[in-house]
């Protein structure tokens, strides 16, 4: 391997549109009468909403927050999962220069509050009463001067406003004004305001529509949450940018039924997805020719997929049925997109294809990937120290995951605090792993690798106990609780056949799983043990449960947890 190696697109970035809501009106004018969305009515019917009808109540909630004293700067929290008012207050807010900071739907009271101390807005809608008693649980709620509600939020917000003053707002923001603050945890603890400005928006779009085409009147069936920026910023501006219509999935991709339901009637011309769902709609499609022919219908002009490498066997099922797959890779930081497989590119696990135009990589010495761009972040809001210490003197971002540049072009290796040393001198990345012991799993829901300076690979496993529990009626049993599941010998069996199965030709074969052990708990956002974005938080998982997999290596000082222990033949 050459340990520093450097990529870049050919292509020039050209011209980008100076701001969102530039954008925004640019598209209405020329779109006046085209849905830009179309969400489940009262009556569960998709209804439509114009470009017009969208400009309109765009100019009503500009109006309002301009008169309540929000201007260039001021900050805006959303507190809702996705909505069509959700969609308007954020590009709203954007529009007129104040920073939107949407807030994950479920995070419960003390991640709330962490997030309204730290971004001090003077404005938040919130969608729910429940939600809404959230916020007011935080010290800061009490400092927010205008609070809107989901309920009050037609009444207070739109009312059919001049759209002058959105315009007149519009041209004054400056491409480097900060548009969104998106709150990330990642992997690594303490929640980072990630400061994105409206030209690294617009570099995502003017670079993807190089090289993709999603024609006007395309149709998204959008499910991925917008607080997230695979969803908030990808998936939607390339909604917005080209005039795609966007149909709210209102299962949110965790109901499979309801979403093939609301497939068959938007009947998606791309679709954007994490690996997850497209296994459980190959699942699907593989046991009725009729799924199959929902999902595959001849307009699904392709599918895009992120956040984790998609199965090889997952890949070959869209490509045999004519779907090209192309798959992405970034971080927040870079909002989000860094690199992208092309329409034509053969499948190769793990890799993630060539930059965008603008945006380099470079492979330091220690295999780190470093990215540099127009899609890169401004900062952290309030943590310069924080910012130095991932943005170099060059401006090259430290990303923490580590890959290297190959035929096809970035292929990734897993985390750099991923990566660790069996006493045989080889590195193991506990990502590649994990990813075969859970992306096609129906018993695992996390998995955790390990093994720094031990003899071998082992893993925390933490079930799925929906599906366990599925299991368990049809055999008219009932899951021991506590500690006793992790001990039953069933249990253990069933686990140990899948993970078996899925370690068969992994490889290295030094990186497959010898032994594991079932910890009978669920990992918990409010516990800080797994993102919004469900990637399990490793130091801290790592920590409280410390002795269980001690247990695996060191059996005689937990000898209570042996009998926890299962190894595998591999």
């Amino acid at each position: 391997m050459i340990l520093r190696q450097h990529g870049s697109s050919p292509n020039p970035l050209g011209r980008l549109i100076p701001n969102v809501g530039t954008l925004l009106v640019m598209r209405a004018r020329e779109w006046p009468d085209h849905a830009v969305l179309a969400y489940r009515d009262a009556a569960d019917v998709y209804t439509p909403v114009t470009w017009s009808a969208f400009l309109d109540d765009l100019a009503s909630t500009v109006a309002f927050l301009h008169e309540k004293g929000l201007g260039k700067g001021d900050r805006a929290v959303v507190l809702s999962p996705n909505s069509y008012a959700m969609l308007v207050w954020e590009m709203a807010a954007i529009s007129m220069g104040v920073v939107s900071v949407p807030i994950f739907a479920s995070y419960d009271a003390r991640n709330v509050d962490r997030i309204l101390s730290h971004a001090e807005p003077q404005a938040i809608y919130v969608d729910g009463e429940e939600r809404l008693e959230r916020a007011k649980a935080s010290p800061a709620f009490a400092a927010i001067p205008v609070v809107v509600t989901h309920p009050d939020f037609a009444e207070e917000c739109l009312g059919g406003a001049p759209r002058e003053l959105l315009l007149e707002l519009a041209a004054r923001v400056d491409p480097h004004d900060v548009c969104f603050i998106q709150y990330t945890s990642g992997t690594t603890g303490k929640p980072k305001g990630v400061m994105l400005t409206h030209r690294n928006i617009m570099s995502q779009r003017e670079g993807m529509a190089q090289v993709w085409e999603i024609p006007k009147g395309s149709r998204l069936l959008s499910y991925l949450p917008w607080h997230h920026s695979f969803g908030g910023l990808f998936e939607r501006f390339a909604a917005l940018y080209h005039g795609a219509t966007i149909y709210m999935e209102d299962s949110f991709g965790k109901n499979i039924p309801r979403l093939l339901e609301n497939w068959t009637v938007a009947r998606p011309t791309q679709f954007f997805s994490v690996p997850k769902v497209y296994v459980a709609l190959v699942t699907e499609a593989r046991a009725s020719p009729e799924v199959h022919d929902t999902i595959f219908h001849p307009e699904l002009s392709f599918v895009f997929t992120a956040a984790a490498p998609l199965p090889k066997e997952c890949a070959e099922y869209f490509k045999a049925a004519g779907v090209p797959v192309v798959e992405g890779w970034g971080l927040t930081e870079t909002s989000p997109l860094v690199t992208f497989t092309s329409f034509d590119q053969p499948h190769a696990e793990s890799c993630v294809g060539e930059p965008i135009a603008g945006c380099e990589i470079l492979i330091d010495d220690n295999s780190e990937i470093l990215v540099r761009g127009p899609n890169l972040m401004k900062g952290y809001f309030k943590d310069p120290e924080r910012t130095d210490a991932v943005i170099d003197c060059m401006g090259w971002l430290h990303t923490g995951d580590v890959g290297e540049l190959c035929e096809g072009g970035l292929q990734m290796i897993g985390r750099v605090d991923g990566l660790f040393k069996l006493t045989n001198g080889e590195k193991v990345s506990s990502m590649t792993v994990e990813n075969a012991m859970t992306l096609t799993s129906r018993w695992v829901q996390h998995a955790l690798a390990l093994g720094d300076g031990e003899d071998f690979v082992a893993a925390l496993v933490f079930p799925n106990f929906r599906r366990l529990e599925m299991w368990a009626k049809v055999g008219r049993e009932e899951l021991p609780a506590g500690w006793d599941l992790s001990r039953q010998k069933e249990i253990q069996d069933l686990l140990a056949a899948e993970i078996r199965d899925n370690m068969a030709n992994f490889q290295p074969k030094y990186g497959r799983v010898k032994a594991f052990v079932i910890v009978p708990q669920e990992l918990s956002i409010e516990e800080g043990e797994i993102t919004p974005s469900m990637k399990v938080v490793r130091h801290h998982v790592l920590e409280k449960y410390r002795e269980w997999w001690e247990a695996i290596y060191r059996p005689e000082t937990h000898r209570d947890k042996r009998d926890c222990v299962v190894t595998i033949e591999v």
